[in-house]
């Protein structure tokens, strides 16, 4: 599903909860500049899928019309078909990459992110009867994932592991030159999509 898709059925979703909520009401839950809010709800008003209305002075209401209602219904629809594919994608990314790791012998694992990428590479962990140890995330450090304590990158060298996976979309470079900084193997650690090299390191390789 693409991004704008996404962004208007978050839109519709939320007027269709018919309390009244304002455009900045709408921006804040949805972590939107407030034009930009302003410019999808026009769009959403000139497609016929919402209707806006002056309450008060200076207050627009914002009502989902019947068309709304079905684009709602179609664009949930598609973003589950969206939801199903990438799961099962990255489930079976994480089974080619995860596998060979249960017949080397090390079965403990630090796993790098706790967000719903890093769900799905715990439940393959769990599958291939690997031993999720600990979790590293900075951004989440203090916080639990899946029962573990996750924690921050400094930590590393403190715990014990046998391989890192990194179980995030993006950033895997800048997360690669942090473990390098932290003196871990990188034969190691396990990526979820190769990185391309940096350009520095191609620049002139001919």
């Amino acid at each position: 599903m693409d991004p704008q898709a996404k962004r208007e059925l978050e839109l519709l979703t939320e007027i269709a909860k018919g309390q009244g909520v304002t455009q900045r009401a709408l921006a804040k839950k949805l972590g939107m500049a407030l034009g930009l809010t302003n410019l999808y709800i026009k769009r959403l008003a000139r497609k016929g899928y919402v209707k806006i209305v002056n309450v008060k002075r200076s207050r627009l209401k914002y009502l989902l019309t019947p068309r709304g209602i079905t684009e709602k219904a179609r664009l949930a629809y598609q973003f589950m078909e969206y939801s199903l594919s990438y799961y099962t994608s990255l489930r079976e990314t994480f089974q080619q990459r995860l596998s060979p790791l249960s017949l080397s012998g090390g079965r403990r694992v630090l796993l790098v992110g706790s967000g719903e990428v890093a769900e799905i590479a715990a439940l393959v962990l769990w599958e291939l009867d690997l031993s999720l140890e600990h979790v590293v995330d900075d951004e989440k450090a203090g916080g639990t994932f899946l029962g573990h304590k996750v924690r921050a990158f400094p930590e590393i060298p403190e715990l014990s592991y046998d391989w890192v996976v990194l179980a995030v979309l993006n950033g895997s470079e800048d997360i690669l030159d942090r473990l390098r900084a932290l003196k871990v193997s990188e034969d190691r650690i396990v990526l979820l999509r190769d990185t391309p090299a940096r350009e520095s390191e191609t620049d002139g390789a001919g």
